[in-house]
């Protein structure tokens, strides 16, 4: 739609009429400028018959932001610091593990490697507890994991689930979240919220702001006249945890076999990533912790290349709440329309990113960067309702 010279487009989702912002100027109005009359994704979510989809991705309005307003302090620099240790264990394990395979001479399925390795981190991390799936690969963690995302159809249902309006799927009970997966997840994050009681453990992690969410002595106001929101149940605690799960299983994990992918097409930028991790690791003694990482500069280009190419989700919903009328134009965005910003149009518009199929990192230097609007790189959306822990991705 660009290329006919139009900012913005039109399409019927099913029988649901949706608004294509294509402009860059009214993508960031939609979701930073005016983001108060845009704020929720539209994504289906039943509490009751489904627990799990009642997470901080799909929750609206106030509860949104009561949640959301806590999170981004358990992804500061500072704890991302305090995670390098046990990163840097597992991380050891992994390297380990992929030389005994590469040694092996056989095929190796790099995704399922590296899910296991994202689980270890993100449990070590995030909740305070050690999994081991990387060392052994049918753990029941990962069998429940594996059980929702290699279901083809849970995943068909996921992506079609925009078209039927919420009361009929409220109607019918969908679930997204087979019955099984939902009760082993909230057993497993009940118990470690339980142990860290019994056990009187204090990690000022994600988990332990989600367990101040679950008491009502420490919820506090936000002085914005609302009254007091109710402290999170133990099923809502359970699809918060559950969502940072899914995030550093599935969408991390796909993120590094992207890049491993294209690293391994592009011998060139593996020779000079390569030699750039080397030569930081000279300066740092041979560790690559946070400081370090953070002066490998072309790895940092990797990933956002990565991401620009392979973007964790392909499009940016959100829900108009009442009648927007369009800036310079005669039309007017009615309340309730879908609106959909597409993170593949965006990040494969030619004008931004010449020869847009060729991963190159080059487009992610900082004077490069410098050139190109805002919003022209979404991987994460933006404005208030962007990734909560898109620090601990990017790192």
């Amino acid at each position: 739609m660009k290329a006919k010279g139009w900012d913005m487009g039109g399409a019927y989702f099913g029988s649901k009429p949706v608004f294509i912002p294509i402009d860059n100027k009214l993508i960031k109005k939609i979701l930073v400028t005016d983001f108060s009359n845009f704020r929720n994704h539209g994504f289906y979510i039943n509490e009751k018959i489904d627990p799990l989809s009642g997470h901080l991705f799909n929750l609206e309005s106030i509860k949104w932001k009561h949640v959301r307003s806590k999170i981004p302090a358990a992804f500061s620099s500072s704890k991302l610091r305090n995670h390098m240790d046990v990163m840097d264990s597992i991380t050891k394990l992994l390297v380990n593990r992929l030389k005994n395979m590469a040694e092996s001479q056989l095929p190796i399925d790099i995704k399922s490697v590296l899910g296991r390795f994202t689980v270890d981190v993100t449990s070590a991390s995030l909740f305070g507890i050690e999994t081991e799936c990387l060392k052994n690969k049918n753990a029941e963690l990962m069998k429940q994991a594996r059980a929702f995302f290699d279901i083809q159809l849970c995943r068909l249902f996921n992506t079609l689930v925009l078209l039927i309006p919420r009361n009929i799927l409220i109607f019918f009970n969908f679930r997204v979240f087979p019955t099984h997966v939902t009760n082993y997840f909230i057993n497993f994050f009940a118990n470690i919220k339980t142990q860290r009681a019994v056990e009187k453990i204090r990690r000022n992690d994600l988990t332990d702001i989600l367990i101040d969410l679950c008491d009502k002595t420490k919820i506090v106001s936000d002085n914005s006249g609302n009254s007091l929101p109710e402290p999170l149940t133990i099923k809502e605690f359970a699809a918060q945890m559950h969502l940072f799960f899914e995030a550093g299983y599935e969408t991390s994990a796909g993120t590094q076999t992207f890049a491993l992918y294209e690293l391994a097409a592009y011998s060139d930028i593996q020779n000079r990533l390569r030699n750039e991790i080397n030569t930081v690791l000279s300066r740092f003694n041979g560790v690559l912790d946070y400081d370090a990482i953070t002066e490998v500069n072309y790895l940092d280009q990797v990933v956002k290349e990565t991401l620009r190419k392979y973007p964790v989700l392909p499009i940016l919903p959100r829900v108009c709440e009442s009648d927007y009328p369009i800036p310079d134009s005669k039309l007017t965005i009615e309340k309730g329309t879908l609106i959909m910003a597409t993170n593949m149009g965006i990040h494969y518009d030619p004008e931004y990113y010449p020869d847009p199929m060729r991963f190159d990192p080059e487009r992610f230097t900082s004077e490069n960067m410098a050139k190109r609007p805002f919003c022209s790189f979404v991987p994460f959306g933006e404005g208030p309702r962007s990734c909560v822990g898109k620090n601990q991705e990017l790192k």
